[in-house]
């Protein structure tokens, strides 16, 4: 009996402690009512507070922040925080209503800079200035400038006949008429109705001693350009030459005396010119590379009409040794100027083709 009235007795004093915590806490948190607004740090001490349950918590807080107001303005992270601590909706709508607006942030505008001056990027050179740098260095006798201003011209446009043109001049001024004659039939190839290509190949060609050649391109010219007074007078002047060394000729009289060349050009060397002409051995490793294309082979020949000198100017470097060794290897008809045998310079070319 003592026993059971000793734990009623105890059951009993434990029933008015809590009740006694709970009124104390109630009226703890009810006097925020009567304090100033609430900040972030007292919502989130009454929320973890275990002295009443956390319903009540959000009840007592949510009435107190309406009457109190807050001392800050909510955020989505401040609100996910109250959440995280245990606030409800009602609490949360609260602080949203009491929240303090974020005052605006007043920048002083900064003094405009003027702006700056954009510096011109400088055009690249382009085949046109070189071709003009080209034109004046000519027109002051530097014929050297002139052709190493013409060669890069003609780098970076390559398809224009009227750059050939004038390199090929300059060219014939450097007295270098084998190569001043490559360029004007790189003209004519381009442009085959180009009257001042064929004009100043003439030129070239009798310089090199080929009288025949020279007056075919000078006729061409004339042809192709009836206004060309150049061509037709240089065709008459050529041609009355010829006729006055045949009359003289058949006279017996001691016709003028060509001025012999050292070397005679025969250009495009084929098998008609040819006694044996060598093809070129395919290398393996070229083939297997699939390297194909055309090498053009520059030779000298002696008085016999034999290779004494082949050099590779264009084509596939792998392919160049072969078409040197083929053409040294070759043989040709003795050149002859006024019936007597002279060297000659010519071009081989090999196709290489898989």
């Amino acid at each position: 009996m003592r026993t059971e009235s000793a734990l009623k007795t105890r059951l009993s004093l434990r029933s008015f402690t809590i009740a006694m915590v709970a009124i104390l806490t109630v009226t703890s948190l009810s006097a925020f009512a009567q304090n100033p607004p609430l900040s972030l740090a007292d919502l989130l001490i009454g929320l973890r507070s275990k002295k009443v349950t956390l319903e009540e918590r959000n009840q007592i807080l949510t009435a107190a922040v309406k009457e109190r107001g807050v001392t800050f303005a909510t955020s989505p992270e401040i609100e996910h925080e109250l959440t995280a601590t245990g606030a409800d909706a009602n609490l949360i709508a609260a602080v949203r209503a009491k929240s303090k607006p974020v005052p605006p942030v007043v920048t002083a505008t900064p003094a405009p800079k003027p702006a700056a001056t954009p510096i011109p990027t400088p055009t690249p050179p382009d085949a046109g200035y070189y071709q003009k740098r080209a034109d004046i260095s000519l027109e002051k006798g530097d014929v050297d400038s002139a052709v190493t201003d013409y060669t890069k011209a003609v780098e970076m446009k390559n398809d224009d006949p009227s750059l050939y043109v004038s390199r090929g001049k300059a060219l014939f001024s450097k007295k270098s008429y084998d190569l001043s004659v490559k360029d004007f039939d790189k003209a004519i190839e381009l442009s085959p109705k180009t009257a001042v290509a064929f004009l100043n190949r003439g030129a070239s060609y009798e310089k090199l001693g080929d009288v025949q050649k020279a007056l075919a391109d000078y006729r061409k010219a004339a042809d192709l350009d009836a206004s060309n007074e150049a061509a037709k007078a240089e065709a008459k002047r050529l041609q009355d030459q010829l006729d006055k060394e045949a009359a003289a000729k058949a006279a017996a009289v001691k016709p003028v005396e060509v001025v012999r060349p050292e070397f005679l050009n025969l250009g495009n060397l084929t098998t008609a010119n040819a006694v044996r002409l060598v093809t070129p051995v395919y290398a393996q490793i070229a083939r297997q590379s699939r390297i194909e294309g055309k090498v053009l082979v520059e030779v000298e020949l002696d008085l016999d009409g034999d290779v004494v000198s082949a050099k590779a100017t264009s084509g596939p470097a792998m392919l160049r040794q072969a078409a040197e060794d083929a053409a040294k290897r070759s043989k040709f008809k003795p050149a002859m100027f006024n019936d007597l045998p002279i060297k000659a310079k010519g071009v081989v070319s090999y196709n290489f083709s898989l």
